[in-house]
């Protein structure tokens, strides 16, 4: 009996490839993806890579993601298949099998099933796997390691995590057929389907969780509060756009159907009423595709500008080579005394120190509204921004440059939306209450370069936006004093920063780096950086995110296609037989035809175009949350996403036409009228 079990499986297996062989695939690649992020997190190799750490955690990371993305998949193609193989199951109740029997056979299929994915997917993925790892190595200089070196934890891991995926789904499954009549499952062909009805209030439900959704994006603020709103307008965009696939459409061609000179037309009769239905069992599917499209759209065009503006984002960051801030400023003697330590650690890790330079800065949070900068002792207040004032001889020395301020002018720096002419200072009490002094006022002169200097990225991420300003001279910087919130000034104030160059090579820089954490710690300093420490650790958080995005992406686009895929495959097992019926009432196969093609480029376009429109509004709250991780060029990003979108376009086209000609096949019958 065991073995009459086996052979009707894999019989199943092989009769409905046309529906297994997507279910396999997605399962192989949902595997090889998981494997692949798991085994880049606990690789041993790219832990010991400048920035493999935060590489490893990001990746860490994206492992639930992943995970949950894999099993709601999975479940829906099972279902789908089960649905598609109703009257198999029907004829097997006939022929005396009981519901035992079937679950049984469905037991045996999933296992098989599951066999051949995770068996494919774990090599897949091992050899991927090792492909990135020697790619890091060879990007940081690193000796290869050609040993293959099995992690059999995570093997196993994955294994077990997918096989209660597999359990579930098979659970699920199982109970459907227990609390369903199998026997009615030969008669679902020949029941009528009932018109769609239209739905307005959903409709408009949807138009209005939509444009909500637009409406935040479009109108987001500078600085955290895109990255505050972001989930919401994610979910509005959602909800919004399956309420539209499913009611807006059917109700948009009920609308149409009702214009009787529009609809009494060959060519308008069918195509409509072939889309009432269409939608009907579609819209669902066609929403699914769209959601997951946008997803690719954004995820790729925002990893891949965060991931290209690296050296800019360092350059940005850190203006020179190494940079100390010292607790206290200290005396002259203080100072010749930490310049002979930094010139010896220097010699000491076969470098040399070709510049050193010294400058003090006030960096604090601050409200800025209305032109009036308000310094603030908390960085906890409602729409807090994120203040760094130096004095010209600094931005000078940095950018290479001469400014030529005025007493009574500051140049601005920010990408935080501001257009006053004049700025003013007034402090915030403990009580974070409006103080009454306030300064004279300064002319503003917008500075579009960047900032090359080491203002904190991460504070910025944090907060409202950022103001670097640049004051004339010490006289002015020094005048400020009255109106800066008073330990806001002292804490800065009394701190000193000490730039440095060196001509080094990266080695003797990395050594000289470990030289220095190891000497200051006599002196009272603060932090001290290394550029090219900073870069590799960029490079790890940025390249995390590239690599966890091209792979979410893969995964968002393989949900996509199959998306496609089986949509195709449900239309055409419909389709069949109401192109049989058209053709023996009369219609000409010209006539089919031009039905056939009019609305599956309609299905084909639609997602494909909404997804496109969704990106759009996106854009602006995408790009400022990107300003914050990166200050990213906004001209660059909308590039990047038109290239994305014109890539996405190239590749679901050629995916379409790979499933619309599985449709044409199955409907090939009716439509030659054969």
């Amino acid at each position: 009996m065991t073995k009459i079990y086996r052979n009707l499986a894999a019989n199943a297996l092989s009769k409905n490839k046309i529906l297994y062989m997507p279910y396999i695939i997605s399962s192989m690649v949902m595997i090889a993806i998981t494997f692949i992020l798991s085994a880049i997190s606990k690789d041993e190799q790219l832990r010991q890579v400048e920035g493999g750490v935060t590489l490893q955690i990001i990746m860490t990371i994206g492992i639930p993601i992943m995970l949950v993305i894999a099993f709601f998949f999975l479940l829906g193609v099972s279902c789908f298949g089960i649905k598609q193989r109703k009257k198999e199951l029907g004829v097997y109740c006939v022929l005396g099998m009981q519901k035992k029997h079937i679950i049984r056979l469905q037991f045996l299929e999933n296992l098989y099933v599951y066999l051949i994915s995770i068996v494919s997917g774990t090599v897949i993925g091992f050899v991927i796997e090792k492909i990135v790892q020697l790619l890091f190595l060879k990007i940081y200089h690193l000796e290869a390691d050609f040993s293959w070196k099995v992690q059999w934890k995570t093997l196993i891991l994955i294994a077990v995590v997918f096989a209660g995926f597999f359990l579930v789904i098979f659970i699920i499954n199982a109970i459907g057929i227990l609390t369903s009549n199998i026997l009615e499952y030969m008669k679902e062909e020949s029941k009528g389907e009932k018109q769609p009805k239209s739905k307005w209030l959903l409709a408009i439900g949807g138009l209005i969780l939509l444009g909500s959704g637009y409406a935040l994006s479009l109108t987001s603020k500078e600085g955290h509060e895109a990255f505050r709103y972001f989930g919401i307008a994610v979910a509005l965009v959602i909800f919004g756009t399956f309420a539209l696939f499913t009611a807006g459409s059917i109700t948009l061609l009920n609308t149409m159907k009702k214009n009787k000179k529009f609809y009494y037309k060959t060519g308008h009769f069918i195509s409509i009423s072939g889309m009432l239905y269409r939608m009907k069992r579609n819209a669902a599917n066609l929403a699914t595709i769209c959601i997951f499209a946008t997803m690719v759209l954004v995820t790729m065009s925002s990893v891949t500008t965060l991931y290209s503006t690296i050296k800019d984002l360092a350059n940005d960051w850190y203006a020179t080579d190494f940079e100390i801030t010292y607790v206290k400023a200290g005396t002259q003697a203080e100072r010749d005394e930490r310049e002979a330590m930094l010139r010896e650690a220097a010699e000491k890790t076969g470098g040399a120190v070709d510049q050193i330079y010294t400058y003090r800065s006030i960096d604090s949070y601050a409200l800025v509204e209305d032109g009036v900068i308000s310094t603030s002792p908390s960085s906890r207040l409602d729409g807090i921004s994120h203040v760094f004032i130096i004095t010209e001889d600094v931005f000078d020395y940095v950018h290479e440059t001469k400014l030529n301020l005025a007493k009574d002018e500051v140049g601005l720096i920010t990408s935080a939306s501001f257009s006053e002419d004049t700025i003013r200072f007034r402090p915030l009490t403990d009580e974070c209450e409006l103080s009454d002094m306030v300064s004279p006022d300064f002319r503003v002169r917008r500075i579009d370069e960047k900032p090359k200097i080491n203002v904190d990225g991460a504070i910025g991420m944090m907060t409202n936006g950022r103001y670097v300003l640049i004051v004339s001279d010490e006289s002015v910087y020094d005048s400020l004093k009255p109106y800066i919130y008073e330990l806001a000034w002292e804490s800065s104030n009394s701190r000193e920063h000490v730039l440095i160059n060196t001509s080094s090579s990266k080695q003797a820089q990395l050594a000289m780096y470990d030289e220095l954490e190891d000497n200051l710690q006599k002196y009272d300093y603060d932090w001290v950086t290394c550029k090219i420490d900073c870069v590799d650790e960029l490079m790890g958080v940025y390249g995390g995110l590239f690599f966890l995005g091209a792979f979410l992406s893969i995964a968002f686009f393989t949900i996509t296609i199959l998306n496609m895929y089986f949509s195709q495959l449900q239309q055409g097992y419909e389709d069949a037989k109401r192109f049989a019926i058209m053709r023996k009432v009369g219609l000409t196969r010209k006539e089919i035809k031009k039905s056939i093609n009019s609305q599956i480029i309609v299905v084909f376009l639609l997602p494909l175009i909404v997804a496109v429109i969704h990106t759009a509004a996106s854009y602006p709250m995408v790009n400022k949350m990107l300003k914050l991780l990166g200050g990213c060029d906004a001209s660059s990003f909308l590039l990047i996403v038109l290239i994305c979108c014109l890539l996405l376009a190239v590749v679901y086209t050629i995916a379409y036409l790979f499933t619309r000609g599985t449709y044409l096949k199955m409907v090939s019958g009716a439509y030659d009228g054969k």
